[in-house]
């Protein structure tokens, strides 16, 4: 005969079984699990179908020359830069072909500040805004004027100062056109102290 606390006991182990043993049964379309094992069947359906397509309607193959990738009116680069077309050209705008000191300022706007004839010659000129420019023998300093080179076309020639020669009390600077080597080259001579300056 068992005991009353042992009767308890028994009583809540057997109250714990019969509650345990009640989970609810799940539907087939309920639950976690069902979606899990749906989707490897619809995967496997859509490459299928997939598969199915693509053996019905074949892509059509394409093949390349070497026309095919030269740039021409129907077939354009599209990196290509375009810009320069739509810009328009000024005659301040052409560019010359060598490097010119100073290039802003006229020659009459330039004054000579100081010449070094030791060693390699040079001479410094200061611009309206006070900036020193160190110049040698065969430099072109000024900006450019532009002459017109004759004939039918009309193009027009820029042409620069260049130091000439380097004396100690001035420079000599020439104008030259290589397009015209008959006509004889503008000189222009600077003086270190200009008449009417004080010393």
């Amino acid at each position: 005969m068992l005991r009353p606390a042992g009767l308890v006991a028994l009583m809540g182990m057997l109250a714990l079984c019969v509650t345990g043993c009640e989970d609810e049964l799940m539907q087939p379309g309920e639950g976690n699990a069902q979606p899990a094992a749906a989707a490897p069947a619809a995967t496997a359906s859509a490459a299928a179908s997939a598969s199915a397509a693509a053996s019905a309607d074949p892509l059509p193959i394409v093949e390349f020359t070497e026309a095919d990738f030269v740039e021409s009116a129907e077939s354009r680069d599209p990196f290509r830069d375009y810009a320069h077309l739509y810009v328009r050209k000024t005659r301040t705008d052409r560019i010359t072909q060598r490097t010119v000191k100073a290039s802003p300022f006229a020659l009459d706007e330039l004054k000579l500040v100081g010449i070094i004839t030791r060693g390699r010659p040079s001479i410094m000129l200061t611009d309206p805004n006070r900036y020193g420019w160190v110049l040698y023998t065969g430099d072109y300093v000024g900006k450019a004027e532009l002459i017109s080179a004759g004939g039918t076309a009309g193009a027009e020639v820029a042409i620069n100062w260049r130091v000439d020669r380097i004396r100690p009390t001035d420079v000599v600077f020439i104008r030259e056109d290589n397009a015209h080597p008959d006509i004889p080259p503008t000189t222009r001579v600077m003086p270190l102290y200009p008449v009417g300056e004080g010393s």
